[in-house]
């Protein structure tokens, strides 16, 4: 049962790593930055354990949700999964993306869920592995409030497989050690630019930049931070994060600490 998912998962990895690596090095941000950084190798463990603890524990979430949202909206979802293929992903993506930002938002206001989002901002260089550096009970809130709304609104598979690829492919690259200059578009899709900042520890960026995917969520919102022509000078948190991964695991149970953000 979970040999497909994650081996889903670690082609995916592979591919990414392929992919991204060589792009790193020909359009590196931080050009003297490392391949293998500090704490990449952790980080690939997590993202491999996080595919093996979180699948059951979201499958069985989403069933109970699926099943109680046929009970309560059996015509919008049958509506939903009669629209042609390109209109469903269209609205699986808005739907997810606004998903995300509200979810990534309060991560980052209300103090216990900060402590578990707060591993995933004590990286203190940015690269594509990144990504994948998440605590897993932060992560499941993240996949029920991107992925269940798909769910109760039953949008097919085909669909919900598009939208699960590219959301993945966009975490990777907002994430890499690259720079890419989306011209006017930065007001409308996030950016690797965009995305570093919101990991930046500098005042400035605090509160900024939730967006995952379409950054106009930011701008209509009122949290959009730009600083066109530089990079932030340092990324992290202002607090002690374990560097392992059991440490990690554990680090939210230990301490009783508010963002950072609102201090």
């Amino acid at each position: 049962m979970f040999a497909s998912p994650f081996l889903g998962y670690v082609k995916g990895l592979l591919l990414a790593a392929v992919v991204l690596i060589p792009f790193e090095r020909l359009a590196g941000a931080r050009r003297g930055q490392r391949i293998l950084r500090r704490g990449c190798a952790t980080d690939a463990l997590t993202g491999l354990m996080n595919a093996l603890l979180l699948y059951l524990v979201l499958l069985i979430v989403l069933t109970r949700l699926d099943a109680l949202a046929e009970v309560t909206a059996p015509h919008l979802r049958l509506w939903v999964e009669t629209r042609p293929l390109w209109a469903q992903v269209i609205l699986a993506v808005g739907l997810a993306d606004l998903g995300t930002y509200g979810i990534h938002r309060l991560a980052h206001t209300v103090p216990w869920l900060w402590r578990f989002h707060s591993v995933h901002h004590s990286a203190e260089e940015m690269d594509w592995l990144v990504a994948v550096r998440n605590h897993p009970i932060d992560l499941l809130l993240l996949r029920l409030a991107s992925i269940g709304p798909l769910v109760a609104l039953h949008v097919t598979p085909a669909a919900l497989g598009i939208v699960v690829v590219i959301f993945g492919w966009q975490s990777w690259l907002v994430h890499a050690n690259v720079r890419l200059h989306y011209g006017p578009l930065r007001w409308v899709f996030v950016s690797p630019d965009f995305h570093h900042w919101h990991h930046s520890a500098e005042r400035e960026a605090f509160d900024r930049n939730y967006a995952s995917l379409f950054a106009c969520w930011d701008v209509l919102f009122g949290t959009v931070h730009f600083a066109r022509g530089r990079q932030p000078s340092r990324y992290g948190v202002d607090e002690r994060v374990p560097a392992g991964y059991v440490g990690r695991l554990f680090h939210p149970f230990r301490r009783t600490a508010r963002p950072v953000h609102l201090e």
